[in-house]
């Protein structure tokens, strides 16, 4: 009986591995010793409270620095810490998860997405607002877009508890992305996003930080274009095709604002992330790199040179020429949401 249970504890993820283990040993050891049944009760009542606290002190360790931030074609953008989300998770919703392996109706409670947005000035209720598309970022750079009828009509929330217990990082805490799927509207791709960090409202205006400037679309509309003809670096929203891509290269850019580059130095592209200071949200180009080959932050694509829209990764994207992949690392990383640039040491 005792191994039936653990095996169902440890399948439900209920136990971490320590704690199964613990209460088998203690089973084990009570068929030798033949301890009373009331003990077993005992002990194994004492390594599930033992469990709740680890997964409270696991939860309260992932939402410590959590932050949402929402930013777009809003009047100013709002950065959230865990405390404030927790006041406004007041919305309740039962529904089932589009998981294979989570078919039962679950009860989650967080924070309305259409009452997020309004507090942060969007005109909900307008007509012509409906098709306004919002753009879930999560903390592994995965994104996904659902229109704002969307979001209004699926009762979309951002969910801290599941059944009355914090989300899991497993299971996509500690902010998860819902929508009601019992609702006949349906998002985009019917997806549920993970670690949620950002929501973008509509297309954000494009803003660059150089060490102590920001600079914007006119700024960078100011420096000698470039083009190039590419199969962009990341799936997301772009064709399987060649496409064009307009923007200014790196190098004119950092001679623009005076930033000489030497051996010792190297160029830190940041794209948008919960912590500023994640390196794993960056990457380090050098000044080789930089100087000899097309590494260009892109801003336009097509033919008509639209903008480089949120739904793509925009509107700023670093990007690479072909001659970047015969002289240097054929897998360099290109990013979208682009952010900031900063200049680091190399250390030898």
């Amino acid at each position: 009986m005792l191994m039936k249970e653990m095996e169902f504890l440890f399948k439900r993820k209920r136990l971490p591995k320590l704690v199964c283990l613990s209460v088998l040993l203690i089973g084990l050891a009570s068929c030798q010793s033949r301890i009373s049944k009331e003990q077993i009760a005992s002990q194994r009542q004492e390594a599930i409270a033992q469990n709740k606290k680890l997964l409270q002190k696991q939860s309260k360790d992932l939402t410590k620095n959590w932050k949402l931030t929402i930013q777009g074609q809003i009047p100013e953008p709002i950065t959230l810490n865990w405390s404030q989300i927790e006041a406004l998770a007041t919305h309740e919703l039962n529904t089932a998860a589009p998981f294979p392996d989570k078919t039962q109706v679950a009860a989650y409670r967080g924070v309305s997405v259409e009452q997020l947005l309004k507090q942060a000035g969007v005109n909900v209720e307008a007509p012509e607002n409906s098709q306004i598309e919002i753009t879930s970022v999560a903390a592994d750079d995965y994104y996904t877009i659902a229109t704002l009828q969307q979001v209004r009509e699926q009762n979309a929330m951002l969910a801290i508890t599941e059944n009355g217990q914090p989300m899991r990082r497993n299971d996509g805490g500690p902010l998860q992305l819902i929508f009601d799927l019992s609702s006949k509207v349906k998002t985009e791709n019917g997806t549920w996003v993970y670690y949620v960090t950002h929501l973008i409202v509509g297309n954000e205006p494009l803003r660059l930080q150089i060490g102590s400037k920001t600079l914007n679309l006119a700024a960078l509309e100011r420096l000698p274009k470039h083009r190039f003809t590419r199969i962009v670096g990341y799936k997301h929203n772009w064709s399987s095709e060649p496409v064009q891509l307009t923007g200014v290269k790196l190098k004119d850019l950092l001679r623009s604002q005076k930033i000489k580059l030497s051996a010792q130095t190297a160029i830190r592209i940041r794209r948008k992330a919960m912590d500023k200071n994640n390196l794993q949200k960056s990457t380090l180009l050098s000044a080789e790199l930089i100087n000899n080959c097309d590494v260009m932050l892109a801003y336009r694509w097509g033919a008509s040179q639209q903008a480089i829209t949120t739904k793509k990764g925009g509107p700023l994207t670093l990007a690479y020429g072909k001659n970047c992949d015969s002289q240097f690392d054929r897998n360099l990383e290109w990013l979208p949401f682009v952010e900031s640039i900063s200049v680091e040491v190399v250390k030898r």
